[in-house]
């Protein structure tokens, strides 16, 4: 996939929902930032593991990193932003996951369930409809339509490679072997 783009080449359309989607990450970010500062305050030093403190501090601190990220390729207009967007999306679900299973009472659960259904699980839906949308238009833009349908282009066998016989030949008209 291609890198930046300059801002001559994308429209001004294009390059304002960039610019929003990259301060919308960014936001979350820095919110994320305050969580993570309050849970590595609140958590008991340990659980039944060693280090339980540093463990979802850890975890949401790798998910501020690929939110950064998200954010800095948003503001550059780098198709590459497909990655890191699959990365958030990926760890917002495991972070509901985690956060849901591994609840230790009734309400703790129901809480979890709430941020997972209201918060994590949609903002995982858009992040990998973000990574939908840009490498969508940059098969457009890279004019590879053709590519994304149902079946890829077959090359014919004689094109493929000279020694196959084609689907026209007959066993008869088969190169001799040696």
């Amino acid at each position: 996939m291609p890198g930046p783009a300059s801002a001559g080449d994308i429209p001004l359309g294009v390059r304002r929902r960039a610019r929003r989607l990259a301060w919308a990450y960014l936001i979350v970010a820095a919110g994320l930032i305050v969580w993570t500062v309050f849970l590595a305050l609140s958590l008991p030093k340990e659980n039944l593991e060693h280090h339980y403190r540093l463990t979802w501090p850890g975890f949401d601190l790798i998910l501020v990193l690929a939110i950064c990220l998200t954010a800095r390729m948003a503001f550059r207009l780098d198709a590459r932003v497909v990655f890191p967007a699959t990365v958030v999306a990926t760890l917002l679900v495991a972070d509901a996951w985690f956060d849901v299973t591994t609840s230790t009472t009734a309400q703790a659960a129901t809480g979890a369930l709430i941020l997972a259904l209201a918060v994590e699980l949609p903002a995982a839906a858009f992040s990998l409809y973000v990574a939908h949308r840009v490498g969508r238009r940059v098969r457009e833009l890279a004019h590879l339509d053709h590519l994304t349908g149902p079946h890829p282009p077959v090359p014919d066998r004689a094109q493929a490679h000279p020694a196959l016989p084609s689907e026209s030949s007959s066993p008869a008209e088969l190169p001799p072997q040696e």
